[in-house]
């Protein structure tokens, strides 16, 4: 969340400026330890003179000592301050690739050019046109003239990348019943019949972009909309008898994975005797009872 994101930011600040601190606080201790020094007192000529010696000894000793630890020190800020590049310049690549926004385009495979809807759509996000052209008429090249929509998601560096969506599920129906356009009102009339294989082929097609897994419920969403078209799907109402059934309550929902969809459709349990399925002897579904208000299947 922006919240939480908001405080791991603030901790790793917080932490670069201890780390600072740290190395300042080294520094200063170094250079007042060179900056130190203590003369004792001396009596004599003579002690004074032994006592430059054993000074002068001293000092080359701690010079030496001091040029290592000054060396040490200037490995340790040049050590901290990769790390604190590093660290701002990892930070600074994570914002780089973000997404930012995203938009779906409906194009035509192969023939996509900087006219709208692509011109003002991908300009907005200041992304490179002629670029985006060419990457989508290549990735759509063995699709020319179907209808391939796109979904173009935008980065943060001005980049982007293509993600190619099922052609529309209108395109695909009336391109099986052989007509251009479906009915003006929905059951006023029927404008063309598709066959129950061709269903099922384009919901296999459709399955990718669809919230369910199996193919039943597939074509069952792609016959609803040859519904709404007014295309006519034959044998839908006999194959109907032997699809999975609703769900009697929101508790017997199946969910979108077969993991959960009820045998012999998924991978779940059978669903009870209330619902009536009747199977043969290779475990095919014969026929699916609808239960009534008692609970009893018909």
């Amino acid at each position: 969340s922006r919240h939480g994101s908001s405080s791991i930011c603030a901790i790793m600040g917080r932490g670069n400026w201890a780390f600072a601190a740290a190395l300042a606080a080294a520094a200063l201790a170094i250079l007042s330890w060179q900056l130190t020094f203590t003369v004792p007192p001396s009596t004599s000529l003579r002690g004074t003179s032994a006592h430059l010696n054993g000074n002068a000894t001293r000092a080359a000793s701690e010079s030496r000592t001091s040029s290592g630890c000054l060396r040490i020190l200037g490995v340790a800020l040049a050590g901290g301050a990769t790390v604190f590049m590093k660290r701002r310049s990892s930070r600074a690549h994570l914002r780089a690739v973000a997404e930012v926004g995203s938009v779906k385009l409906n194009l035509i495979g192969g023939k996509a050019s900087p006219a709208p809807p692509v011109g003002p759509a991908i300009g907005a996000f200041g992304l490179n046109i002629a670029m985006f052209v060419k990457e989508y008429n290549a990735m759509t090249s063995d699709k020319v003239g179907e209808a391939i929509p796109v979904v173009v998601h935008v980065m943060a560096d001005k980049t982007f990348t293509l993600e190619l969506k099922t052609p529309p599920t209108n395109d695909l129906i009336f391109k099986a019943a052989g007509v251009s356009k479906g009915a003006h009102m929905m059951g006023s009339e029927v404008v063309g019949t598709i066959t129950l294989e061709q269903l099922e082929e384009i919901a296999k097609i459709k399955l990718p972009d669809l919230r369910v897994e199996d193919i039943g419920r597939a074509m069952k969403q792609v016959q609803g909309t040859c519904m709404a078209a007014g295309v006519k799907v034959d044998g839908y109402e006999e194959w109907l008898k032997t699809a999975v059934p609703k769900p009697r309550s929101i508790l017997d929902r199946y969910g979108s994975t077969l993991k959960r969809l009820p045998a012999p459709w998924g991978e779940g349990p059978p669903l009870p005797p209330v619902y009536g399925v009747k199977l043969d002897a290779d475990g095919k579904v014969i026929s699916v009872g609808e239960p009534d208000d008692d609970g009893d299947a018909e």
